[in-house]
């Protein structure tokens, strides 16, 4: 099955205010004529285009919305540059097509999920012929219902075949980085203290993220290449579910750290009853879970969430929280304040609230109901020195029609690239039914959970493993309610409960988490441990 097959299985190329008349083939050979194409989006769909039909078309330029790799040269980021002689086409944001008349271009969206909202985005900045990829394909296929150019599982499966034939090196760690960073940057950085002989490979989203000398990054959508580094590293450390698709070796041994800490509020995958656990999903992390050979916990509450969640049934290391090792540094918050315009002596309040799947499904944006101008006041009169407000939302999603407020007081940090430095640097935290609340408590800082849509999240959105009235943070439901809580704030009280709470759930973080995970690392690597 190929890359449009599987859109279209799930009605992907419905489009309710796109034309589907205007998405035809043949019509776009006859605007392409004479004017410059643009492909949008770098992904599988682009590989399709160029593996399918690169070589029928003169290609002026690639856009993507992702500033993580703008600026990268094709083949970097899609296996399919090379192959069709555009290695070398620089990814661009979407802004450059102002250079050009709207007139004089023509825009082909490959991606296949996102063509919607991109679709909108170009129609905006005035261009007037914009063609969908996935519509286009859909529309030859209903009168050529057995028209498929690839067998894209059974080309992956041949090129995984290659990779396992190729030797194991045995110096190599492949890690998740993703959105999250998280455990795998400090795992790093502890392990670079001892051995300077070890070839770690980041898989990124951002391939202009800060790394330490010497760690390789590989765009993890750019399948041959990533799959390559996965099939050809001794060690997987990963923080999310590894595609079935990727076979692992019997020397091979796979490292599960999973991005929170060392507990969690939400219940997750096999136990999360929401609509994206899919049968093919429950098969994906059932199969993932039986092939893990450690987890790395930081409670037992934590491992048996992990065991149900994942169906893990290796060996579980508890040795805390590796990313937030990061939050018992002192000298982060100035780091912080520096690069952020702060005064030493102002007061940070970081607002974390987390995605709704409605607004993940129908938008990718997210309404912020939070009064944030009157919060700073009220934040102001309680501690009596000045505030900043650092908003940062899910990386799922972008800002909804309520912008932020024009307030030097108020920072977007949503591409700010660690959050648990943001975590570390921040005196109060704000936040609703997101697990880094944990986070902040592990410093003992105030954490208020503003929560408007606390009913209807619950009982409709996700399921808890922790009842949300036993959280030992004060819950607030109206801006009013959370201005109250904030003025009669008493820290004594709060971290006596705080106190009881961690240690019902047996979290004791000390900030030596990463150099724990390290040690284990390297007796792997030395032989000390088996991966079977």
């Amino acid at each position: 099955m190929d890359i449009i097959s599987k859109a279209m299985k799930n009605n992907l190329q419905i489009c309710e205010w796109i034309d589907a008349g205007t998405q035809k083939w043949e019509l776009f050979v006859e605007r392409v004529r004479g004017r410059q194409l643009f492909l949008f989006g770098v992904g599988e769909g682009m590989n399709y285009f160029l593996r399918n039909y690169g070589s029928q078309v003169h290609i002026s330029g690639v856009l993507d919305n992702n500033a993580g790799i703008q600026g990268e040269i094709l083949e970097v980021c899609c296996e399919a540059a090379r192959q069709t002689g555009y290695e070398n086409l620089i990814i661009n944001s979407p802004c450059v097509l102002k250079k050009f008349s709207e007139t004089d271009i023509v825009v082909l969206i490959t991606s296949t999920n996102y063509y919607q909202v991109i679709e909108r985005q170009v129609r905006d900045m005035g261009i007037r012929h914009v063609y969908v990829l996935l519509m286009m394909e859909a529309d030859r296929r209903n009168y050529d219902p057995g028209r498929a150019m690839e067998d894209l599982d059974e080309i992956r499966r041949r090129y995984i075949s290659w990779c396992c034939s190729q030797a194991l090196e045995e110096k190599k760690l492949v890690m998740m980085i993703g959105v999250y960073g998280g455990h795998a940057r400090q795992i790093t950085r502890a392990l670079l203290k001892e051995r300077m002989d070890l070839d770690i490979v980041w898989v990124v989203e951002n391939m202009h993220m800060d790394k330490p000398e010497g760690v390789r990054l590989v765009y993890g959508r750019n399948w041959e290449r990533y799959a390559y580094e996965m099939e050809t590293a001794k060690i997987w450390i990963y923080d999310d579910i590894i595609s079935p698709q990727i076979k692992k070796r019997d020397e091979q041994i796979y490292i599960q750290v999973k991005h929170w800490s060392s507990i969690t509020l939400k219940k997750f995958y096999l136990d999360d009853k929401s609509p994206v656990l899919t049968a093919e999903v429950e098969e994906a992390i059932r199969y993932d879970g039986a092939r893990m050979d450690y987890l790395f916990s930081g409670s037992k509450f934590d491992e048996e969430s992990c065991r149900s969640g994942f169906m893990f049934r290796g060996k579980a290391i508890r040795l805390g929280s590796a990313r937030s090792d990061i939050l018992f540094d002192k000298d982060i918050q100035n780091m912080v304040k520096k690069r952020l315009g702060i005064g030493e002596d102002a007061g940070i309040c970081l607002y974390v609230p987390t995605y709704r799947l409605g607004e993940l499904e129908r938008t990718n944006s997210m309404e912020i109901m939070l009064d944030m101008e009157r919060l700073l006041q009220v934040l102001k009169k309680k501690w009596e020195e000045e505030w900043y407000l650092l908003v940062r939302l899910h990386p799922s999603l972008a800002f909804g029609e309520n912008i932020l407020p024009e307030s030097n007081n108020i920072i977007n940090v949503g591409d700010y690239q660690d959050s648990q430095e943001l975590v570390a640097a921040s005196d109060i935290m704000i936040t609703d039914y997101s697990s880094i609340m944990f986070e902040e408590a592990y410093r003992k800082k105030p954490v208020f959970l503003y929560a408007p849509d606390k009913k209807t999240y619950i009982s409709r959105e996700r399921d808890l493993l922790i009842d949300y009235d036993t959280l030992p943070f004060p819950v607030a439901e109206s801006n009013e309610q959370l201005h109250r809580l904030i003025r009669d704030f008493d820290i004594e009280k709060y971290i006596e409960n705080l106190n009881y709470f961690m240690e019902k759930y047996g979290v004791h973080e000390d900030g030596h988490a990463s150099e724990r995970a390290a040690k284990f690392v390297m007796g792997l690597l030395e032989g000390q441990g088996s991966g079977k």
